[in-house]
């Protein structure tokens, strides 16, 4: 399948690492770009769950095999708009992934569903060869469709390109159709089984692989 050209986002928006001092705006940034019905429930925007996603983007910056990108408005005071976090390929397949202990408020069905059933699928989809796996992305609602994301994704997959290696991510129902058609993750996918519940009806996430394309010369 030929993929589409990608629009990417212009010089306004400024990509570069992500540091300790950013988390907080990470924070905000995340609950301004997932807000369905899914993640309200899931994950509620309130001082407890921020302070994890907080504490969650800190300890992903101190990992040596994580590289975590913001993007930020020049035109806007430098607000973080987007973010991405990145795992550089492992011998190991990089298996093993660090995060805060899960808040007891959470609905621990779904959060073993969510978490479980994409570390379960990564094992059985990619094994322990090494790979490139694009583990978070979000750009705040006021600034999707500006080709921000398309910019985060591509500095990935360029490197993986460049490997002659596959790269992984997890993609919600709305992101799965931009991936595949504009990124080629159309190498393999595997649903994740994710449990129905009244306050959002249901929520379905696929595990998407993306095989190396050929590097322009």
């Amino acid at each position: 399948m030929a993929t589409a050209p990608l629009h990417l986002a212009g010089p306004r928006f400024r990509i570069r690492d992500a540091t300790p001092d950013d988390a907080p705006a990470m924070t905000d940034c995340f609950f301004r770009s997932f807000n369905a019905p899914f993640w309200q429930y899931f994950i509620p925007d309130n001082k407890g769950d921020r302070k994890w996603w907080t504490d969650a983007w800190i300890m992903g910056l101190e990992n040596p095999t994580d590289r975590s990108f913001v993007a930020e408005d020049t035109e806007n005071g430098n607000k973080i708009v987007a973010f991405s976090r990145w795992m550089l390929p492992q011998s190991d397949g990089n298996l093993e992934r660090k995060w805060p202990d899960l808040p007891d408020s959470w609905d621990m069905e779904v959060a073993g569903a969510f978490f479980g059933g994409m570390e379960a699928n990564r094992k059985a989809m990619m094994g322990t060869r090494p790979h490139w796996f694009l583990e978070m992305l979000g750009v705040h609602e006021d600034y999707q469709k500006h080709g921000i994301a398309a910019r985060l994704i591509k500095w990935g997959t360029d490197q993986a390109d460049k490997d002659g290696l596959d790269t992984y991510l997890d993609g919600s129902e709305v992101g799965q159709p931009y991936y595949k058609r504009r990124h080629a993750f159309t190498k393999d996918e595997k649903d994740v089984d994710i449990p129905d519940r009244p306050q959002y009806g249901s929520f379905h996430y696929k595990s998407l692989v993306r095989g190396p394309q050929p590097v322009s010369v």
